[in-house]
């Protein structure tokens, strides 16, 4: 349920700085209330969408598209990645996908010592 709540969380959180969502699209009979498609276009924080062109569940051309045109985050900071998979992409994939998005929204981590590579303290 995470990616369907996606846009909800996107639309009124004011602290995300980004939003990635996998296998997202827009769901049937939800109440206006909860349906993620009435936030979208509330969504200004850049977006990362990673679903499957094979989805069942949120069919190509009639769930992610809609869902991904109607976000409002400008077109430059938004990307929907297509993968050549069902409702649940690879997961390798998305992993390489999210991490090249957070670094590019967020910064790259800046990567630490292992306790074995430190000097000894004494």
């Amino acid at each position: 349920m995470g990616a369907d709540e996606g846009t909800i969380v996107g639309a009124v959180e004011p602290r995300l700085r980004t939003l990635v969502l996998v296998a997202a699209g827009l769901m049937e009979s939800m109440p206006e209330e909860v349906d993620g498609y009435n936030y979208a276009p509330r969504v200004r924080v850049p977006v990362l969408m990673v679903n499957g062109r094979y989805d069942f569940v949120n069919p190509f051309e009639t769930s992610q598209q809609p869902l991904f045109r109607a976000l409002g985050t400008p077109a430059a900071n938004k990307r929907h990645v297509v993968l050549e998979s069902g409702h649940v992409p690879p997961w390798p994939d998305v992993v390489h996908e999210t991490l090249d998005w957070l670094d590019r929204y967020l910064g790259p981590v800046a990567m630490r010592e292992s306790p074995a590579q430190q000097p000894a303290r004494r």
